[in-house]
């Protein structure tokens, strides 16, 4: 399972895995676009980490021209199945991609995941699980009680990076969370409240601490898929 924490465009460095994200949003700075555009790995191509997100599809389009990514984040609205359905049909256009495509499953209620599930399921090879699942079920529950069989990646952390842990098999998780801890100089394990949104183009953080809180949650995460929590009880 791979696992990429999201730093600021300074320290994507920190970011010690294979796998790595891209933010469409963030490639008209050119440090990022240099950074992506030259880097060999795993790459996921999302589209924004900001909200409400705005999905742009002919920046999108291009975004994927030049990083040539391994995988393409669908769009999507949080709690919208209707909204994102619609988008994605919008975006895919008869298209085909080379990519391997990331279905973004939302709704308000079990009845309305199950509906949007069903209709990614066709279109797409993998299926993402955002953090305000978490609001309506856990994330793991939600792949037990949709019957879920493609692989999973898990789209950042809700408020508990211990326990909000992909299921077996999944293809990995990206978060910003234990940088976000970092900005405002906690430990991964001050974890609550939840931190402030990631600045991006943030300067000054401290290295050492954001690089702990790096090694800490890929420890944490590794031994979770092992059954332990390094420490840490659910």
């Amino acid at each position: 399972m791979l696992t990429s924490v999201v730093a600021p465009v300074k320290y994507q460095r920190l970011n010690r895995s294979s796998f790595y994200v891209c933010y469409t949003y963030l490639l008209t700075n050119k440090p990022y676009r240099d950074f992506f555009t030259s880097l060999k790995g795993t790459i996921l191509l999302d589209y924004s980490p900001l909200l409400p997100r705005r999905f742009d599809t002919y920046d999108t389009y291009s975004a994927i021209e030049l990083v040539k990514p391994s995988l393409v984040v669908l769009p999507s609205v949080d709690y919208s199945y209707s909204r994102t359905s619609s988008l994605v049909e919008s975006f895919l256009g008869g298209r085909r991609f080379r990519q391997e495509l990331v279905g973004v499953i939302q709704g308000v209620d079990l009845d309305t995941l199950s509906r949007s599930y069903l209709y990614l399921k066709g279109k797409c090879s993998m299926i993402g699980l955002p953090s305000p699942l978490e609001t309506i079920a856990r994330r793991d529950e939600i792949v037990r009680d949709l019957s879920i069989r493609e692989k999973v990646v898990y789209i950042e952390v809700h408020s508990n990076p211990y326990e909000e842990v992909p299921t077996p098999g999944a293809f990995g998780i990206y978060t910003s969370y234990p940088v976000r801890l970092a900005s405002v100089l906690r430990r991964l394990s001050e974890f609550k409240p939840t931190p402030p949104p990631l600045d991006y183009f943030k300067d000054g953080l401290v290295e050492e601490l954001v690089r702990k809180n790096i090694e800490e949650y890929v420890e944490a995460i590794n031994g979770s898929c092992q059954g332990s929590f390094g420490g840490v009880s659910r």
